[in-house]
């Protein structure tokens, strides 16, 4: 079946009466459903508004509620300019201490790669401030990049780092693009997570245009302080992943036999 043929197939059902359920929830209901069975493969394009007007038989302000809300729940995600794509089924991370950031993704490692958007030295804001036991108007380097799974944004973070303990972090880091890097240079040969919170929320403007979501689409938001061997923190980092793209998973100390997933 062609991606075309799907979508005909999924607007041959009746609607039923308005009053029971909008038309534009029953769309969403079909398109969700089509995604969830797999028959919207990941990075499938939808056609154009007014082909799925026509093909569903509404008008495109009808279609255009349904591709949002789906949006919204972070199913679909649009590229300016190019179009409305499925997106990629959840993908695992395991959230362990003293660990680079691809290799929480025990399968999907070999697929992240990683994009530097801004690198810069600026006052501490106050949550850094805070995390990293800094007063204000500390000098520190502010790290904003985001890592890409399958051509996918899937992970934003804004990390900053005290000024003072790393005074070649951005020759370092431009030549190495690694963190972990710039710490063996400065003589941090291990770290350790202190703390890791995370909590839901909803994409604020700079998130949406980072990770190519629509504005307050669902997320799992992320804060971790790094400390080095002696306690003393390091790093304050606060991320952003799209709900629906990562599970995320701390392992025990103890080795799993079973499978949690249904």
């Amino acid at each position: 079946m062609t991606d075309l043929e799907l979508f005909r197939t999924l607007a041959r059902q009746p609607y039923r009466a308005k009053g029971e359920k909008a038309i534009w929830l029953q769309i969403c209901d079909r398109l969700q459903f089509a995604y969830e069975n797999g028959e919207l493969a990941p990075g499938i394009k939808l056609p154009g508004e007014v082909h799925l007007a026509e093909v569903f038989q509404v008008s495109r302000i009808t279609i255009r509620r349904a591709l949002s809300k789906l949006q919204q729940e972070g199913h679909l995600h649009a590229r300016k300019g190019v179009g409305v794509f499925v997106r990629q089924r959840p993908e695992r991370y395991e959230v362990e201490s003293n660990m680079r950031f691809a290799d929480g993704f025990k399968v999907a490692r070999d697929r992240v790669t990683t994009e530097t958007l801004n690198l810069t030295r600026g006052d501490v804001s106050f949550e850094g401030g805070v995390a990293l036991a800094l007063p204000a108007g500390t000098q520190v380097i502010k790290l904003l990049r985001r890592r890409i799974l399958d051509g996918e944004p899937i992970y934003l973070t804004a990390k900053e780092f005290p000024a003072a303990r790393f005074p070649d972090f951005e020759a370092v880091y431009n030549k190495t693009g690694s963190v972990t890097e710039v710490y063996k240079a400065h003589g941090v040969e291990r770290y350790e997570r202190a703390e890791t919170r995370i909590a839901g929320g909803f994409a604020t403007a700079r998130q949406a245009d980072g990770l190519n979501l629509s504005p307050r689409t669902p997320v799992l938001e992320v804060v971790a302080i790094n400390c080095d061997p002696t306690g003393t923190p390091i790093e304050y980092n606060a991320g952003c992943w799209p709900l629906s793209s990562v599970e995320i998973v701390f392992p025990g100390a103890v080795p799993f036999k079973g499978n949690l997933t249904p």
